[in-house]
């Protein structure tokens, strides 16, 4: 007998919701929900991940201890108890900095690990926290912090009412919107065009968002930021500006702006500056416009700098917090209570890593430094990791390093559904369930959406195992807390908290929030509830501590004195290789679903992308193997010659080389491909906020064999 289920997608931000038909046990198909308040229909190829993350026979179902007969598989009691002892004797010989966290993009997915992990990072009270976002979007919420008070405070863009969208270092018809959670994407931007309006995209390669734009313009990686103060310039110069009760730094930012002049624009950045005018009268032309830049621009050089900027541009042009500009939203639980409280002075540069002093934010450090704190011997080593779905091997620059770094530690304990290039190397891999054995609620991307709206999805088949939640939980309550009342407190605390389970804490969460929603109204609205376009939200949401947006931080304003410094000064034309960048695939979702048998591409999209005058120029033909090197190492990739790259430039995708390690994903080893990280340096990073470097890193390119006929 078939049955239905509804089913919110939370493999990627889109948050797509999904119809599934069930067989039993067996998943007969996987559509778009059309009656869904948010996503109304739309979905993309990566929602049938979640049938094969049910059913991958290499998913693991019960923890393995590594042995010198390599894993065994051990009882959950067992593994629990050893995992907890071997931490609490390794932080008692070594002191609590000797055993590390890394968290990777999916737990911000995942209801019961957002409501669990506080209490075990709290409890291990250990300096060493690190995670994806400094491979990612740490700048964006370094500014929101800087800015508006609170790393969370994202402006959204308000793309369902927008007439006109400047989008700088972003592909979201791939990547289906990031920081801009909005199911459709592609139909929203062709709406801003068929209602008269324009989209302009600024990217080093014209991207698959690109070709449904308006109008493109290449530009150098790394350079954006010349861009972008262009752009501010044009504005502070063309228009009055008057700063509300609500703002403060105007006047610095002016007078920042003011000597601000770059003789040598055209060829650092590769445009022209009619293009600049031509953004600038658009910004001021349509009535509600969008600013809005991401990967391309957060992990390079300046990504702090570009994000603060993009935030000046919306304030500027009168977008920010008005419709169809960006905007805050207002989601059933307002996560900015339940995330990063307590003093603003200490969420930035508190503290500094040990090796190469690089700042703390939100209580992490940057993962870039996270190798050298393993290898490099002295007080307040890493010995120990905790991995909670991460994949640093793969996800981090310097791979190579990355995964002697794992080699070297005491403990390496990995919850994670497979054994990995990085949880390959652990003493323990405890697995969670696959995501349709828990319910979900988006704590994360519901304050992140174009609209706001509250959405549950029940567990889709009875739960085979433990999900996150309770793993880590089990884990906290084993740990020593200094004494036995506190071991006994905690104890109780954890096991009340498993006794509710995720669903009754969300429970209250909805009912403090400011719609007074409960889970019980959510279960009745199976395709969830509509709470409303984004309204504006200044000056009452600002956290800063004299409650005024900040138009120009100190920090900022004296990073962007030594951009100022240089621009007398001549680019270098002949700079040697080449500078790369990333790039994402639709059907791939960074380095975890390449086991996904229905996401198999039938044309495998891992080629080292190189202009054709470039190729011309190296003597390269289509399907050539060629060697890419980079600070750290090389690698091998067939390369793909077009005219969709400006000269100067290469792109490959990451995520990819999982036949590099010693993992057991049969499908992603047989996808093939190369960790474009082993060649990214990890010493090259982000000046304020110490995020890696990805984009604009130098590599050389070189012929290895002629393509067969």
């Amino acid at each position: 007998m078939l049955t239905s289920k509804t089913r919110v997608c939370n493999l990627c931000e889109a948050t797509c919701g999904l119809e599934l038909e069930l067989s039993g046990q067996d998943i007969k198909s996987i559509k778009a929900d059309p009656d869904d308040v948010f996503s109304k229909g739309a979905y993309c190829p990566k929602s049938q991940g979640l049938k094969d993350l049910y059913q991958d026979p290499d998913r693991l179902r019960k923890p393995l201890k590594k042995t010198a007969q390599g894993f065994q598989e051990i009882p959950w009691e067992q593994a629990l108890d050893e995992v907890a002892e071997r931490i609490v004797k390794l932080q008692s010989q070594h002191g609590k900095a000797s055993i590390a966290t890394y968290t990777g993009n999916p737990n911000v997915h995942n209801l019961g690990a957002m409501l669990a992990l506080p209490m075990l990072l709290r409890a291990l009270k250990s300096p060493h926290r690190y995670s994806a976002t400094s491979v990612d979007q740490l700048p964006h919420m370094l500014i929101a912090h800087l800015m508006f008070g609170h790393s969370l405070m994202l402006p959204i863009a308000d793309v369902d009412r927008a007439n006109y969208m400047l989008i700088i270092g972003a592909n979201p018809v791939v990547s289906n919107g990031s920081l801009l959670t909005a199911a459709g994407l592609s139909s929203k931007l062709k709406q801003i065009q068929k209602r008269g309006g324009k989209v302009t995209v600024i990217d080093p390669r014209y991207t698959e968002t690109a070709s449904q734009a308006t109008e493109h313009h290449f530009i150098k990686p790394g350079k954006d930021i010349y861009l972008l103060a262009a752009i501010v310039k044009g504005l502070l110069t063309s228009t009055t500006h008057k700063q509300a009760p609500h703002i403060k730094g105007l006047d610095i930012l002016m007078d920042a702006f003011g000597d601000y002049e770059d003789p040598h624009f055209e060829a650092r950045t590769g445009m022209s500056p009619e293009i600049v005018d031509r953004i600038i009268h658009d910004l001021h032309f349509y009535e509600g416009a969008i600013c809005y830049g991401r990967m391309g621009v957060s992990t390079q050089e300046h990504g702090s700098l570009c994000q603060w900027l993009i935030n000046v541009i919306n304030f500027l042009t009168g977008n920010l917090d008005s419709a169809g500009g960006v905007m805050f939203t207002d989601p059933a639980i307002d996560i900015l209570n339940y995330i990063s409280r307590g003093a603003h002075h200490k969420k930035f540069a508190r503290r500094k890593t040990r090796v190469r002093g690089l700042p703390s934010f939100e209580g992490e450090f940057p993962v870039a430094a996270l190798a050298e704190e393993i290898l490099t011997s002295g007080e307040g080593q890493i010995k120990g990791l905790i991995s909670i779905a991460g994949n640093p091997a793969l996800s981090t620059p310097n791979g190579e390093q990355m995964r002697s770094a794992l080699d070297k530690l005491d403990l390496f304990v990995a919850i994670d559904y497979y054994i990995t290039e990085s949880s390959a190397h652990a003493d323990y891999i405890l697995p969670p369930c696959s995501p349709l054995e828990r319910s979900h609620y988006d704590l994360v991307f519901n304050a992140l959406a174009i609209r706001n709206t509250a959405r549950f999805s029940e567990a889709t088949f009875k739960k085979q195992g433990k999900e996150d939640f309770d793993i880590i939980l089990e884990l906290w309550k084993r740990l020593d807390h200094g004494s036995k009342f506190q071991n006994f407190k905690i104890g109780a605390i954890a096991q009340g908290m498993i006794w509710l389970g995720p669903e009754r804490i969300l429970d209250g969460m909805l009912r403090r929030g400011p719609h007074k929603l409960t889970l019980k109204r959510l279960r009745e609205n199976p395709h969830g509830i509509d709470l409303g376009a984004l309204t504006p939200q200044l000056p009452d949401k600002l956290r800063t501590p004299d409650k005024k947006l900040d138009l120009a931080p100190e920090v900022l304003i004296k990073q962007f004195s030594q951009v100022k410094a240089q621009l007398q000064k001549e680019p270098n034309p002949t700079a040697d290789g080449f500078q790369l960048i990333g790039r994402r695939n639709l059907r791939s979702n960074n380095s975890w679903m390449h086991n996904c048998q229905s996401l198999h591409l039938k044309k495998r999209d891992f080629h080292v992308l190189v202009n054709e005058d470039d190729g011309a120029a190296l003597g390269l033909s289509n399907g050539q193997t060629v060697r890419v090197s980079g600070a750290v190492g090389s690698i091998e990739a067939p390369v793909r010659l077009t005219d969709k790259i400006m000269k100067g430039v290469v792109s490959m995708p990451h995520g990819w080389g999982h036949q590099e390690g010693r993992s057991k994903l049969k499908q992603a080893i047989a996808m093939g491909g190369a960790n474009i990280n082993q060649i990214l340096s990890d010493q090259e990073v982000e000046p304020v906020s110490g995020n890696a470097i990805l984009n604009g890193q130098r590599v050389h390119v070189s012929a290895l064999e002629l393509s067969q006929p």
